[in-house]
């Protein structure tokens, strides 16, 4: 199948991640893609991750289209992902020839039905959404259908490796507090049961302030990094013992935290807050923790419970199974299939 993807692309976004799993697992499979993106130097404020594949065209940016490279692709399906982030009077004006040579699909990534009328003047052939929540949806497009978020693949490294390569402590438990993508910096102080014998690590992007910077105590490790490659995101995820994923509040309207979809295959074990709305998709795949005591407590059972350990990361492998990319892009392609003999 030719599959054509509008989409944000190599960046820090939901959107990116998602878009990425599902890409690469149709080429795998033996589809043709083409990712037609934004033009790097036209949005300044994207975090991009790494180099552009070949079958990435970046072709448009805030306010412009060049049409040429969609209108001379050949493609069957033409899948748009998270409209709002798109050129929409421009593609608004390029969407008939679309439609003239292929299938449209929209994956919604809004959590709650917007009040602005552009978001509705596209007649998709089919609407896609990831979360129970967003039946919302089927109010004004009764058809929608629910696909799951993809996960990225089951991956594993060896740790001591991991941790030579990123010059970090090989004789102590590392507790990973991710502060990018809109994550923040939970953790503050270490716990008292675990002062020996762990380390936090702050991973924060250049010029984040935390006052601990200049005067770091010798369980605290700082680092700043720019927007992290997928291997980079591995490497610290292979090199730690638990990872933080603290986040309540997100700049866009969006109803789960795609990053996890992404972290969860490596083999590190998660702790996320009980209370936040980015992570009701899972149950015993992830720790809750309520705040920095229950935090402390729960960490310090779980570096002493190797049964807990196992029992988290199986079920967080079965999981990241059961929500493969290549799972969830085998039923992108089965509904193409049908919405192609639609014509």
């Amino acid at each position: 199948m030719k599959i054509a993807v509008m989409t944000s692309w190599n960046n820090e976004t939901g959107a990116s991640l998602h878009s990425r799993a599902l890409v690469r697992a149709w080429i795998e499979q033996g589809h043709k893609v083409t990712v037609f993106s934004y033009l790097k130097e036209d949005c300044p404020e994207c975090n991009f991750i790494g180099r552009d594949e070949r079958f990435v065209i970046r072709c448009y940016g805030d306010n412009f289209i060049d049409p040429r490279p969609i209108l001379t692709t050949e493609f069957d399906i033409f899948v748009v992902e998270d409209l709002r982030t798109l050129p929409i009077e421009q593609l608004a004006k390029l969407f008939p020839l679309i439609k003239a040579r292929a299938r449209t699909v929209h994956i919604v990534h809004e959590d709650k039905l917007p009040k602005e009328t552009w978001f509705y003047q596209f007649l998709w052939d089919k609407v896609i959404y990831y979360d129970e929540r967003q039946r919302f949806l089927k109010d004004v497009y009764p058809d929608a259908v629910l696909i799951p978020f993809p996960c990225f693949p089951v991956r594993r490294d060896d740790k001591v490796e991991s941790r030579k390569r990123l010059d970090l402590p090989l004789d102590k438990n590392i507790i990973y507090n991710f502060c990018q993508r809109g994550y923040y910096p939970y953790l503050r102080y270490m716990c008292t049961g675990l002062m020996e014998t762990a380390v936090i690590l702050f991973v924060t992007p250049p010029g984040f302030e935390m006052v601990e910077k200049k005067a770091t105590p010798p369980w605290m490790i700082v680092r700043e990094e720019g927007a992290l490659s997928d291997e980079r995101f591995d490497e610290y995820l292979f090199a730690s013992d638990a990872v933080i994923f603290h986040k309540y509040q997100d700049r866009f309207e969006r109803y789960l935290s795609s990053v996890i979809y992404q972290a969860i295959g490596t083999g590190c074990p998660i702790f996320i807050p009980q209370q936040s709305e980015y992570f009701q998709t899972f149950k015993d795949e992830v720790l809750y923790y309520n705040d920095t005591e229950d935090m402390c407590g729960k960490l310090t059972t779980f570096f002493e419970d190797e049964t807990l350990v196992s029992m988290v990361l199986e079920a967080a492998e079965v999981f990241t199974r059961m929500r493969s990319a290549e799972k969830i892009a085998e039923i992108y392609i089965d509904l193409f299939t049908e919405v192609l003999k639609e014509r």
